[in-house]
């Protein structure tokens, strides 16, 4: 029989022989799509077809990094996609998951099949039918487009993933791809879909192509109204759901229909809002930079003939301050006297009453201007290819009342506000304490680029213009080193990935092989300049 100490030794030997094992273990990605992207969704009609468009965000929430790259041409337009799997001793393997589109002609490359959008039922409350409807599988270019969680372990706070013209793609630890409901392919065709509300959801690498964590959150769906519902029923506000205070606290600050209203100032109206069912409560979350004053309120405006509506003013932890009850046409609470902070609005039916419309009005107090300091672009210019390069933005923000700060960008072919400005969408009120922000030049044109940050502490405004300029040029077959100049090095630079047999660089024609075709293309490339 064996003793204790013998059973002891062995078990500690079996530990000693595992633990080489355990610390090989892979460090995966977790990707999920980010639901309060899908918020940001609205109809177009165009061509006689009605469209519902939506933004999409998949981020990275796991320990290890989603790091892909290209390998051999697949001889049909694709190139291999390999992932590389990090282990936690430092070492990596790479497994063959999934196929790139190459696009010669403009130098960059998209992964195919990473997303995919659909219309589903709605079954009862909560149940999830069948597809009414779903847009073409949707081609990335996986890149490091904004902060998700800055808290997570391994995040990185520099990123790595920002060209699409570069064989190697993914995602940072905490960051997150977002494509934005104004781009190509961001919509589902819902022509000849019956009125009514369904699911619209979306699913991250819709044919399992790539190791990760879990794959029970590549899938994120929300409700949605499509034309009217049936008689007598009300519709949601684009708002919804904001039904209790803990819902709305959740929500991103300060992005496209989310009730986390965050910076108000000077005063916020927003419109078109409804109580649409009974003891439907509305909760809006809103910062205020200073003391309130007798100038400062919050409001309801509405129809009383069409339901009753109350309000009542909140903290941040959930505590009534003010109750605003009538029978007039509007509810309105002074701010006055109360102290810089988050502040909650509820709205409500008095006794379970709806109402079709109201719309609420935010006049926070004022406060000292916050200030920005654009860091970059610095003075000069900077080349980058379009579609293909992004660009970071960077600033430092502060606040003279030490209250937080949010930053949101325009671009503009000079440095001013003359009616021709864009403004950048997914930018908006961007944390100022990031410092950063991702231009990707997908929302803009060849052209070059001023531009302006413009930050806000919920009661004041400042900005500042760029020193310096972004030019984004089209793809140069010949401009290798990519300086937007043609020299000796990207004769180098041609020869060196010929002779490697670099598909990616020196196949100038994009027929998939190298040989004398692909030298001729670069002579006569280098011949004709760039534009």
């Amino acid at each position: 029989m064996r003793t204790k100490t013998a059973r002891t030794a062995a078990v500690l030997a079996a530990l000693a022989f595992a633990a080489p094992a355990l610390a090989q273990n892979d460090v995966l990605p977790d990707i999920l799509v980010d639901e309060n992207r899908l918020f940001d969704n609205h109809i177009d009609i165009d061509g006689g077809q009605t469209y519902l468009r939506l933004s999409n965000g998949t981020a990275n929430i796991g320990p290890g990094k989603f790091h892909l790259f290209g390998g051999a041409d697949n001889g049909d337009g694709t190139q291999e996609v390999w992932q590389r799997v990090f282990k936690s001793d430092g070492s990596h393997y790479d497994r063959l998951a999934s196929n790139f589109i190459y696009h010669p002609t403009h130098g960059h490359i998209h992964l195919e099949n990473w997303a995919s959008y659909r219309l589903r039922e709605v079954i009862g409350e909560t149940g999830v039918g069948d597809i009414v409807a779903q847009g073409e599988k949707t081609s990335f270019c996986i890149l490091d487009l904004g902060v998700y969680d800055s808290s997570l372990p391994n995040y990185n706070p520099s990123g790595e993933f920002f060209s699409c013209s570069s064989q190697t793609q993914g995602l940072s630890v905490g960051w997150v791809d977002v494509y934005s409901s104004g781009l190509a392919g961001q919509e589902i065709n819902i022509t000849g879909v019956p009125e009514g509300t369904y699911w619209l959801e979306s699913v991250v690498d819709p044919d399992n192509n790539f190791l990760e964590v879990d794959k029970a959150n590549n899938v994120a769906r929300i409700k949605v109204t499509i034309g009217d519902t049936d008689p007598g029923e009300l519709e949601p506000d684009d708002f919804e759901p904001n039904n209790s205070q803990g819902i709305t606290t959740s929500r991103p600050v300060g992005q496209v229909n989310s009730p986390n209203l965050g910076p108000a100032n000077p005063e916020m109206t927003i419109a078109g809002l409804s109580i649409d069912a009974s003891n439907d409560d509305d909760f809006y979350r809103f910062y205020m930079p200073g003391t309130g004053t007798s100038s400062d309120f919050v409001r309801v405006t509405f129809q009383h003939a069409f339901g009753d509506i109350d309000m009542k003013l909140r903290t941040d932890g959930g505590s009534t301050l003010e109750t605003s009850q009538s029978t007039s046409n509007s509810e309105t609470i002074s701010l006055a006297g109360e102290p810089a902070g988050w502040y909650v609005v509820e709205v409500y039916g008095f006794q379970g009453d709806t109402n079709p419309t109201y719309d609420l009005t935010i006049n926070p107090a004022a406060a000292a201007a916050p200030s920005v300091d654009l860091l970059s672009p610095p003075a000069g210019d900077v080349q980058l290819i379009h579609g293909a390069d992004q660009y970071i933005a960077t600033w430092n923000a502060s606040d003279p009342g030490g209250h937080p700060t949010w930053v949101s960008l325009w671009a503009n072919t000079s440095p001013a506000f003359d009616g021709n400005e864009i403004f950048l969408p997914t930018s908006i009120n961007t944390d100022g304490s990031l410092g950063m922000y991702v231009i990707n030049s997908a929302y803009l044109d060849e052209d070059t680029y001023w531009i302006y940050a413009g930050v806000t502490n919920g009661g004041a405004t400042g900005g500042e213009w760029s020193d310096g300029t972004i030019t984004f040029t089209s793809f140069c077959v010949a401009d290798l080193d990519g300086n937007g100049t043609l020299n000796i090095d990207d004769v180098d630079a041609f020869v060196a990935a010929f002779v490697a047999n670099d598909l990616g660089i020196a196949d100038c024609d994009g027929n998939g092989s190298l040989n004398v075709d692909d030298v001729d293309c670069f002579v006569a490339a280098f011949i004709a300049g760039c534009p």
